[in-house]
C-alpha cells in the first residue's frame, strides 16, 4: 500500500500545549490524527467504495510480485530474439526451434532486413 504524507500548519504555542497534555496520557499527535482520519474515512466514504479500495490495496502487493516474475521471464526471450535477428543467417528448421515460424513464412521473409 502506498501512503501520502500530509503537511499541516498549526500554531506553535498550541502544538506545544497539546503535546504536553497528550504526553501525560501517553498519546501522540500522530496517533490521534491517524485515528481521526480513519474514523472520518469510514464516516465519509460509502461502505461499497471502502470495500473496493481495500480489495485494491490487498491486490496491489500480490500483483507487483506476479508482474515481476513474468517480466523476468520475458527479457531473455526478447534478448534471444534480438540475438537471432542479429546473428548471421543460418538455415534452421522448425524442429530445432519450437517458436520458429513455419517454413512458408520463412521463405516469405528471407532477404528482408532492417538497419538503423
Amino acid at each position: 500500500m502506498s501512503t501520502t504524507e500530509l503537511k499541516l500548519s498549526f500554531p506553535t504555542e498550541k502544538l506545544e500545549a497539546l503535546r504536553f497534555f497528550m504526553d501525560k496520557k501517553e498519546l501522540t499527535i500522530e496517533q490521534e490524527l491517524q485515528n481521526y482520519l480513519d474514523k472520518t474515512y469510514e464516516k465519509a466514504v460509502p461502505a461499497q467504495v471502502r470495500e473496493y479500495v481495500e480489495s485494491r490495496m490487498e491486490q496491489a502487493p500480490a500483483s507487483q510480485e506476479t508482474q515481476a516474475a513474468p517480466a523476468a521471464r520475458e527479457r531473455p526471450a526478447r534478448q534471444n530474439r534480438r540475438q537471432r535477428e542479429q546473428a548471421p543467417a543460418e538455415p534452421q528448421t522448425a524442429a530445432h526451434q519450437p517458436d520458429a515460424p513455419a517454413e512458408d513464412s520463412l521463405q516469405e521473409t528471407q532477404g528482408m532486413s532492417m538497419s538503423m
